[in-house]
């Protein structure tokens, strides 16, 4: 055989196996919504420690109102669901490399996250707040934060707040939405992050609306949330990038959802 036709067989082969790739194992890692009822599960990536939206039952079961929804898009798919509690910083990564089918923990969109994953449409509207300790006075808004020490839980939007991320952070004039930090810690949850604060290790918490609030409310009056919130964001759900058929299919089940009125029945028995 000639060197030519060599490389030509080469090239080919190598074009094949690439092709193979991408439709085998690459390309788009999720799976499509016939490829999940095949499998028969429905796997779910969360940070059950995110109350009223994902938390640990006394039982040891899942729930809270993302959790609620996730069981009734396994029961429009005909499926089983499956929880896989993990960090909050983990979630989309699971998404993203096809370990999870659907990633819900109160994820709040950016550009920066929709170059990994892709997102549902939004589906819930919250506010970031500041959490500080009852006593304290000199706090009164984000611009507050100037020179304090600002705790909230690891790869949420408080966290990229604190951190100044462009993303979250910018007042869209060259300077930011809230006071510069003279440190940020990141914690696993956001009842470390406020337990930290009640014991004085710091001297704010940037956190959900709806947490910090079920956070605030079992504790005994050493903390306290501001009135005024630092950001308002939308929840959304994520699927791995360029999933198109996933993506496109949970927001057709959203709306049926809500037409036949689950979705209603899931915000008013976790919201009233």
């Amino acid at each position: 055989m000639k060197k030519t036709s060599i490389v030509i067989v080469a090239t080919l082969l190598i074009v094949a196996s690439l092709a193979l790739c991408l439709s085998g194992c690459g390309g788009t890692k999720g799976k499509t919504p016939a490829e999940i009822k095949e499998a028969g599960v429905l796997i779910v990536a969360t940070n059950a420690a995110f109350e009223p939206f994902e938390y640990i039952a006394e039982d040891g079961s899942y729930v809270g109102w993302d959790m609620d929804i996730a069981q009734a898009f396994a029961d429009l798919l005909g499926v089983k669901l499956e929880i896989r509690n993990m960090e909050f910083d983990s979630v989309l990564g699971a998404v993203a490399s096809g370990t999870a089918d659907i990633g819900m923990a109160g994820i709040s969109y950016s550009e920066s996250r929709d170059k990994t994953v892709d997102f549902s449409n939004g589906v819930f509207n919250s506010s970031q707040m500041i959490i500080v300790k009852s006593d304290n006075t000199d706090i009164e808004d984000a611009y507050d934060l100037a020179g304090k020490v600002v705790g909230a839980q690891r790869g949420t939007v408080g966290d990229l707040l604190a951190q100044l991320d462009p993303d979250w952070a910018s007042d869209g004039e060259g300077g930011y939405i809230l006071g510069t930090p003279a440190d940020v810690k990141g914690f696993g949850t956001a009842v470390e992050a406020v337990q930290a604060l009640a014991q004085g290790s710091l001297d704010a918490v940037i956190l959900d609306k709806m947490p910090a609030e079920a956070i605030v409310d079992k504790r005994d009056g050493d903390v306290k949330i501001l009135e005024k919130s630092v950001f308002d964001d939308e929840y959304a759900f994520a699927v791995a990038e360029g999933n198109a058929e996933l993506q496109a299919w949970i927001n057709d089940a959203i709306d049926t959802l809500k037409e036949n009125g689950k979705w209603d029945e899931i915000t008013q028995k976790y919201f009233g």
